[in-house]
């Protein structure tokens, strides 16, 4: 999930809201020592345990409404940085007017609270905090509770020690807050701009998939006729034995056309429609290996589905059979002879290996996949594997290649979210 702006922000209110905590309890432990003893000590930490309670209140509230809506970018009044500096100033006043009021040299971490209140807000917003914070040291300048020094040659030198203190809490102060928020716009901006991107080849892949159920929609007609053509010359007494087997040949590279194009519509209605069957892994597995291999009788072809999948289902559609069967296609492709196919619940996924031994891939065809562009040469990955991965990224999933242990031929990972199949129930 991308943070908004504002949620950025006011998340690193409340975290450096810790350092004002930690201040007050320093200055708290520290007043015996410089003053002499007292009961201020306790009235203060007292006083610094309210304020890290109310600041664990609104870190709670916080993370129950992230859990609740996370992907809502709303924030509470109670949680925006006009209503958060403002917390800060009136804590800080609480705190100056129990330890001397404008006496005590800490009255000038009010300061930075404007300076904060200058970066992050808007003009009015600002100007307003600003005059709030005059308003509080002028009324802690008339009423406060005095503080007693038990040696006052000392007072002097406590003071200076405090304005020094107070600046250097100050600059820790301002540039804490600064380095940290400009940390999380820069990794928010970084995922924005990732998530552009995502958008760009999203639409690509959209607009392509649309293209190719326009052309299914197109060709379905000269199929037709194709076949019923097909189907005239074998009745036909005339056609010569020798050109019959063409014929045949040439029907069942029809079947299969007719075939790939009633797979690409129902991937454009399942697109539409939304929700994919839950299928048994092991029925779904290995119906696809097996009709797969009906068509690829020659080439050897071994699968182990582990025992621990037949209980389990997977949500599937037909472009993740489609990819399945373009992996396949391409160890064809690559010159193999063999492949092996395994198949095991890794963690409440499901991942599937599929090994040749085949040329492999180029180092272009790789690189174009992790990209997500299109293949730069006809022995790349093929439009086919991106539309997939997209189908398959879309179910919680993953696809990439790997270089197998023995350096040759490919290796491809797919990783798809089982559900237990006692449970969700088994699709046909």
């Amino acid at each position: 999930m991308i943070d908004s702006l504002s949620r950025v922000i006011h998340t690193t209110l409340l975290h450096l809201r810790w350092l004002s905590v930690a201040v007050m309890v320093i200055a708290a432990l520290a007043s015996p020592l410089l003053l002499g003893p007292s009961a201020l000590m306790a009235v203060l930490l007292a006083y610094a345990t309210s304020i890290a309670l109310v600041n664990l209140g609104l870190l709670w509230l916080v993370s129950s409404r992230v859990a609740r809506a996370p992907s809502t970018t709303a924030v509470p009044w109670l949680l925006s940085p006009p209503a958060q500096l403002g917390l800060d100033l009136l804590a800080w006043g609480g705190y100056l007017f129990l330890s001397g009021g404008a006496t005590n040299p800490l009255i000038s971490l009010l300061l930075p609270l404007v300076a904060i209140g200058a970066l992050i807000l808007t003009p009015r917003q600002a100007w307003l905090l600003a005059g709030a914070a005059i308003l509080i040291y002028s009324v802690l300048w008339a009423f406060h509770m005095p503080l007693h020094i038990a040696d006052f040659s000392r007072a002097a030198p406590l003071h200076l020690f405090g304005m020094w203190l107070v600046f250097a809490v100050s600059a820790v102060l301002v540039v804490g807050f600064i380095v940290r928020l400009s940390d999380r716009i820069r990794r928010r901006d970084r995922e924005l701009a990732a998530a552009r991107e995502q958008a760009i080849r999203d639409d690509w892949l959209i607009t392509l998939g649309s293209q190719a159920a326009a052309v299914a929609h197109a060709l379905g007609t000269p199929l037709a006729s194709l076949n019923v053509l097909a189907d005239d010359l074998l009745d036909d007494g005339r056609l010569p034995p020798e050109l019959t087997a063409d014929v045949q040949a040439m029907k069942t590279q029809i079947r299969r056309c007719k075939e790939t194009l009633s797979q690409l519509a129902a991937r454009a209605s399942q697109a539409a429609g939304g929700e994919a069957q839950a299928i048994a892994v092991g029925d779904w597995l290995r119906g696809l290996l097996l009709a797969w291999q009906g068509r690829h009788p020659a080439m050897a072809v071994a699968f182990d589905i582990g025992q621990a999948l037949e209980k389990q289902v997977v949500p599937t559609d037909v472009a993740l059979e489609q990819t399945l069967s373009n992996l396949l296609d391409n160890a064809v492709k690559a010159g193999a002879s063999r492949i092996r196919v395994s198949a095991v619940d890794d963690g409440g996924m499901l991942a599937v290996r599929i090994k040749d031994n085949g040329s492999g891939m180029s180092a272009a065809a790789l690189a174009a996949f992790a990209q997500r562009q299109p293949p730069s040469s006809a022995g790349g990955l093929g439009v086919g594997i991106l539309l997939g991965r997209a189908a398959i990224e879309r179910r919680g999933g993953s696809l990439e290649f790997q270089q197998p242990e023995t350096g040759t031929g490919a290796l491809a990972l797919l990783r798809l979210p089982l559900t237990d199949g006692r449970r969700v129930g088994h699709g046909g």
